[in-house]
């Protein structure tokens, strides 16, 4: 069965070749690599034109955004099964092969854990619960599934594709889309590495992708019930205070989970109750930084001897980095 890996890019002449390798070295062979250039004004296009292999395709267009570019590569590709690679990430070699094993039904969402790194070192993972229940409960405020997904094109081209309206969170709109319409399936292997860029957005920026998030959930937070399964008016207080701590007032997140009760309260919620009173910037810092899953990942690589930099060594020198 052969299928599409498709890599949109936008100046990413950097970092391009590491990802186009990880595609090409894939155990799985059957496959074409579809790359959308969307308007690079680097040397993108030279970079990816220097590898010899019948199974890249490019297409060249003007800067149509990512979502345009999404929804052209989901029309232009030969086949059905969709990967992805962002173009400056890295799969690992046996992701296509191990994602298809598990793949059965046209409706399949198929996501495996991720790893997040910086140059050559992996500074954080993300592991993804299996509980459909917890996954609907972080996919309400957080698109954490990441980019690692297998799924069937004409799945998502029925579900309208991708929102070429949106600048950002396209995919997280998506998931929010189709995720009580589709099958979802969690791997428990990390086979994602994605990069980390070292960018400091302003506070202006800040506050537009919080309230581009903060958008995006309106509707669905309209309907908790419906949309995540939370029926419970003390939960659905506490999750609204959640969406208010990560994107928008902390005042009123404070009052929503007062009016919870402290009943309804955990460690965690504590803890976060306390930190909101801290000034915006530094919380900022503290998500941006992704503070608690560094640690955690640190924690456990004392405690575990099963450590994912060890692999991830192993997949670029596969890929002759």
């Amino acid at each position: 069965m052969s299928v599409t890996v498709l890599m949109t890019t936008y100046n990413c002449g950097k970092y391009i070749s590491q990802a186009i390798k990880s595609v090409l070295n894939q155990a799985y062979k059957d496959f074409e690599l579809l790359i959308i250039d969307d308007g690079s004004i680097d040397d993108t296009a030279q970079i990816v034109k220097r590898f010899n292999d019948e199974r890249i395709r490019f297409i060249e267009s003007n800067h149509i955004g990512r979502s345009s570019a999404l929804n052209l590569g989901l029309k232009e590709a030969s086949n059905d099964l969709i990967f992805f690679c962002d173009a400056d990430d890295v799969i690992h070699p046996q992701k296509i092969e191990k994602q298809l094993n598990l793949y059965e039904n046209k409706n399949d969402l198929i996501f495996t854990d991720s790893a997040f790194f910086e140059t050559d070192k992996i500074l954080y993972e993300l592991r993804i619960q299996k509980d459909l229940g917890i996954i609907k409960r972080k996919v309400a405020l957080h698109g954490h599934l990441g980019q690692s997904v297998l799924y069937n094109r004409n799945f998502i081209i029925e579900n309208d594709g991708y929102n070429d309206k949106l600048t950002a969170f396209e995919d997280y709109d998506l998931l929010l889309r189709v995720m009580n319409k589709a099958h979802i399936v969690i791997l428990p292997e990390i086979l994602y590495f994605q990069r980390l860029r070292k960018n400091s957005l302003s506070t202006t920026e800040t506050m537009k992708k919080k309230n581009l998030i903060y958008e995006i959930q309106k509707p669905y937070f309209e309907k908790l019930a419906e949309h995540f399964g939370i029926t419970s008016s003390k939960e659905q207080l506490i999750i609204k205070g959640w969406r208010e701590f990560f994107y928008s007032s902390k005042n009123l997140a404070r009052k929503y989970w007062i009016n919870a009760g402290l009943s309804q309260w955990d460690t965690k919620l504590f803890i976060t109750f306390l930190l909101s009173y801290l000034p915006e910037s530094f919380l900022d810092y503290l998500k941006d930084k992704r503070v608690r899953l560094r640690l955690e990942y640190q924690i456990q690589r004392l405690l575990n001897n099963n450590d994912i930099q060890k692999e991830f060594n192993k997949v670029k020198e596969i890929m002759g980095e």
